[in-house]
């Protein structure tokens, strides 16, 4: 399914063929503007979660993810699956395309909070992705008002004078450990740590300003990179060659091959950087252009095996792979996260807050599609 189709429409060669960078910065100065009405939501939906209620994510499958086992993310948050919530619990809905919100979960009682396009019916806390007026992909753009809120959930609760475990990054050398730790005791909230009571809109307005300079930079730093990805895409479409996109991480690798970007890209999932994931399996020829999506680690072996071969790769990593750094066959760019992936400061708490990789990753690889069609357009 196309689930970015109306967005696209807009910026592949209509009224707004701007920077899909600066497109998602507008999105996250939208999500800014919310922050003050998310305040009592956030409250509402503590109070039952101090009270022992459950925290899910439910709709879009990519945001599920998204928020779900992520860094600067709750540790206690589920997927909400084929399961009914009960009347306390918390449930953040993400709605794909312009998706009604489902009777049985509008029903059951729990809390619903609904990020999205279209506001649903019913009585329902719901905060706008503002993914139509920035022209940027719906799924995506969910992921604005996913963390801002996330933020403000975090906040309220150390306002009820709560700590929640919150993950750190597992590209870490502590976050497998401390993962594993939390999972076996199940614990939900710090019961040796009180970290002091955050004001309503401090951690979403830093997330904005963070994330937000995350962008632009990219924008100033890696433009060149950005438009020769784009020009070793278009040029290896005009001559009929093959196109690659892998991406790894939670809004991954949906947001590549169930949108527009999987029309023009083969999609497959390659982890670099985990030794136990093997990538895929494809052959490359000279002239095919491959884009990796990456986090942490450069994809070395996706890198060794394509360029002899005559591929070109642009790839997407917090470290660079030395020996393709820049040139005529292999290029990187620096999405400018930090490592820990998390990038947000909640002052007497251990580890980083709110992840930026999946934003920040989401809109370079749309930039990267965005340049290759506008060229190959012409």
């Amino acid at each position: 399914m196309l689930v970015a189709l109306a967005a696209s429409v807009m910026f592949c060669g209509g009224a707004d063929s701007g920077s899909y960078l600066l497109r998602v910065e507008r999105a996250l100065e939208g999500g800014r503007g919310d922050l003050a009405a998310m305040r009592g939501p956030a409250e509402e939906a503590a109070k039952r979660l101090a009270d022992g209620g459950a925290l899910y994510a439910a709709g879009q499958v990519s945001m599920v993810s998204e928020v779900s086992g992520r860094a600067g993310g709750f540790h206690m948050l589920q997927g909400l699956g084929d399961k009914i919530p009960a009347a306390g619990d918390v449930v953040l809905w993400f709605q794909e395309a312009e998706e009604a919100l489902p009777r049985g979960l509008r029903d059951s009682g729990a809390y619903v909070v609904a990020f999205g396009s279209v506001k649903p019916e019913g009585d329902v806390p719901f905060f706008s992705n503002h993914a139509k007026e920035c022209g940027v992909s719906p799924t995506l753009a969910n992921a604005v008002p996913g963390w801002l809120f996330t933020g403000e959930l975090i906040a309220a609760l150390t306002r009820l004078g709560k700590s929640p475990v919150l993950m750190e990054s597992i590209g870490t050398y502590s976050g497998i450990t401390r993962m594993k730790q939390y999972e076996k005791d199940g614990t939900r909230f710090h019961a040796d740590m009180q970290v002091p009571a955050a004001a309503p809109g401090v951690l979403g307005n830093r997330y904005c300003d963070t994330v937000g300079a995350m962008l632009k930079r990219v924008e100033a730093e890696e433009r060149d990179e950005l438009n020769l990805a784009g020009n070793w895409c278009a040029d290896a479409k005009a001559q009929g060659k093959k196109l690659f996109m892998y991406s790894m991480g939670h809004l991954f690798p949906d947001e590549v091959g169930k949108t527009e970007i999987g029309m023009v890209f083969a999609s497959a999932v390659w982890n670099a950087g985990f030794r136990l994931s093997p990538g895929p399996e494809d052959a490359y020829a000279a002239g095919d252009a491959i884009v990796h999506i990456g986090y942490q680690h450069p994809p070395r072996e996706l890198l060794r095996k394509a360029v002899p071969a005559g591929g070109r790769v642009a790839y997407v990593s917090v470290m660079a792979d030395r020996d393709f750094v820049k040139g005529a066959e292999a290029v990187w760019i620096d999405p400018m996260w930090p490592w820990m992936d998390a990038c947000v400061t909640l002052e007497g708490y251990e580890v980083p807050v709110l992840a930026s990789s999946g934003i920040v990753n989401g809109a370079i690889a749309w930039e990267i599609y965005r340049v290759t069609m506008r060229i190959a357009d012409k």
